[in-house]
């Protein structure tokens, strides 16, 4: 991956380029990642309902919380 800096006058680092290539590629496995972590956040929820650490939650509650 090609990763060039962008520093200001006093040569802080501001921002970073990266091929919009790249740039897809890290957006696609961020996505993934969030869809992997919502899922497992879900699991570990069940698994705190049927252990009854965790209050079951009705459908409209469910909905009201997207």
């Amino acid at each position: 991956m090609n990763v060039q800096l962008v520093s200001n006058t006093k040569g802080k680092v501001m921002a970073v380029q990266i091929p919009v290539k790249d740039w897809k590629e890290v957006k696609r496995k961020l996505e993934a990642f969030n869809i992997s972590e919502s899922i497992k956040t879900g699991y570990n929820e069940m698994q705190q309902i049927e252990n009854g650490q965790l209050e079951e939650k009705s459908f409209e509650q469910f909905l009201n919380e997207l």
